[in-house]
C-alpha cells in the first residue's frame, strides 16, 4: 500500500506539469493584451507594451512558460495582473471561505442522501421509495442556477427571510450550501439506493438473517458497509468538487471564495491568478481520487491496490 500511495503521489508530477501546460497554451491563445480590456480606463500602446514587458508577457509563450514553471518550482506563483498582489495572498482570502462552503455543502448532501438512499432500498416499490426518487431526480435533473435564483427571489426578494448577497454570517450560508450540495446529494441518493439493493439480495446477507440476526445488525454489519463502496468513488470526486467551490453559485450569491475568484480572473485574462487556481483545481482533484482508491481497501480488504 506504502509503494502504490508514494507511485501515485510521484504521479502527481507529470499531471500537474501538463495541466499547467494545456492551461497556459489556452490562456495565451485568445488575442491581445491582459492590460487593454478595461474600457473606462483605456491605456495608450506605449503603456501596454511597458507594462507588458514589466509582468513579461511580451516574451514568446514557450518562454514565458519555461520563466513560469522555474517560478513554481522555487514556489512563486507570480502577482495578479489586476490586483498587483501575489497570487497566494488572493487564493488565501478565499481559499477558507470555498473550504466553508464546499465542506458544509458536503455535509449537508452525504446527511440527506446516505439515509434516504438507504430506507428507499430497504422500502423498495412503497410510497416512501418514490418520493425518495422524486426528490432525487428533482434534484439531478433541475440546475444549480435555477434552484439558485428561485430560493434568492422566495427567502429572499419576497420572504426576506435570508440573506443572498455576501458570506459572514450562518444565515448567509444556508442558501448557498444547500443549491451547492443538492445536485450531488440526489445523484448519491440514487446511487445508494441501487447499491443498497444490490447488497440486500447477496447470500452473505440471507446467511445472515437466517442466522437469527437482526435487521439493524443485518443492514449495518452485514450491506452497508459493501454498499458503499460504489458510494465512495462518487464521495470523492464530488467532495473535491463541492470543496473547490461552484463558479456559478458563488458568484449568484456573491460568495468571495474561490469559484468567484476563478471567474473574475477569466474575465480580466489574469494569467497568474487563473494558473495557479487551475492547478489547485486539479491537485485537490488528484488527492480526492488517491483517497477513494485508499478507502477501497479499508471496506473491503478483498480490492488490492499495487
Amino acid at each position: 500500500m506504502l509503494r502504490y500511495i508514494i507511485r501515485r503521489l510521484l504521479l502527481i508530477i507529470p499531471t500537474m506539469f501538463f495541466v499547467a501546460l494545456i492551461t497556459f497554451s489556452l490562456a495565451h491563445l485568445a488575442p491581445g493584451s491582459p492590460f487593454d480590456k478595461n474600457p473606462n480606463r483605456p491605456m495608450s500602446q506605449e503603456t501596454i507594451d511597458r507594462i507588458s514587458r514589466f509582468y513579461g508577457v511580451d516574451q514568446p509563450v514557450p518562454i514565458q512558460f519555461i520563466t513560469y514553471i522555474g517560478n513554481v518550482v522555487r514556489g512563486d506563483f507570480g502577482i495578479s495582473f489586476t490586483r498587483r498582489t501575489p497570487v497566494v495572498d488572493i487564493i488565501g482570502q478565499g481559499i477558507g471561505t470555498t473550504f466553508q462552503l464546499g465542506l458544509g455543502a458536503l455535509a449537508f448532501a452525504l446527511a440527506f442522501s446516505l439515509p434516504l438512499g438507504i430506507i428507499s432500498a430497504l422500502k423498495q416499490n412503497t410510497i416512501v421509495d418514490y418520493a425518495s426518487m422524486l426528490v432525487a431526480t428533482i434534484g439531478t435533473t433541475i440546475p444549480g442556477f435555477v434552484t439558485a435564483i428561485f430560493l434568492i427571489y422566495l427567502f429572499g426578494v419576497t420572504l426576506h427571510l435570508l440573506p443572498f448577497v455576501g458570506w459572514g454570517s450562518w444565515q448567509h450560508m444556508i442558501m448557498p450550501m444547500f443549491v451547492l450540495g443538492l445536485a450531488p446529494g440526489a445523484f448519491l441518493t440514487r446511487i445508494t439506493r441501487a447499491s443498497m439493493l444490490e447488497a440486500v439480495r447477496q447470500d452473505y446477507v440471507r446467511t445472515a438473517r437466517s442466522k437469527g440476526l437482526g435487521e439493524r445488525a443485518v443492514v449495518i454489519g452485514h450491506a452497508l458497509k459493501n454498499a458503499l463502496i460504489p458510494v465512495a468513488t462518487i464521495i470523492g470526486p464530488a467532495t473535491a468538487g463541492l470543496i473547490t467551490g461552484s463558479f456559478i453559485i458563488e458568484s449568484l450569491f456573491n460568495v468571495p471564495g474561490m469559484g468567484r475568484l476563478y471567474v473574475i480572473s477569466i474575465v480580466q485574462r489574469d494569467y497568474p491568478t487563473i494558473m495557479a487556481t487551475t492547478l489547485l483545481y486539479a491537485f485537490l482533484i488528484m488527492i480526492a481520487n488517491l483517497t477513494v482508491d485508499i478507502v477501497y481497501g479499508v471496506l473491503d480488504p478483498r480490492i488490492k491496490v499495487r
